[in-house]
């Protein structure tokens, strides 16, 4: 039953972080600066690197990916709520940046539950 469990989550947050990946891919196509779509593919490279960990089960990495997602939404709401850098102001309440919030808040809950069940199964 615990096994079901566990692939059940872990399938939930391949299909997670892939649409998070595809999310973030749709900003490619809007006018912004190099340094800005260059941080935009590597957080989608690793978005595609933590669905990857989850298919091939490597419970080590477990930590990483819960990290890269609590990160990831620190940084979505702080853009959203004081100045950004790169942008010297604070950017937008888009329908883009809800999106990833609300994803964001979902991998955070989902990449944690998983990290603390693998970690309570060792």
């Amino acid at each position: 039953m615990a096994n079901k469990v566990m692939d059940t989550l872990r399938w939930l947050a391949i299909l997670g972080s892939a649409l998070w990946a595809g999310i973030h891919m749709t900003l490619l196509g809007i006018k912004l600066p190099y340094t800005v779509k260059v941080f935009f593919g590597f957080v989608i490279a690793i978005a595609i690197v933590s669905a990857m960990i989850y298919v091939s089960g490597k419970k080590e990495f477990y930590l990483p990916v819960f990290v890269f997602y609590i990160l990831d939404t620190a940084l979505l709401l702080e853009s959203r709520i004081s100045i950004a850098p790169v942008f010297g102001k604070r950017l937008p309440w888009t329908a883009s940046a809800i999106d990833s919030i609300i994803l964001d808040v979902i991998m955070v809950i989902l990449s944690g539950i998983i990290y603390f069940i693998a970690k309570k199964s060792k």
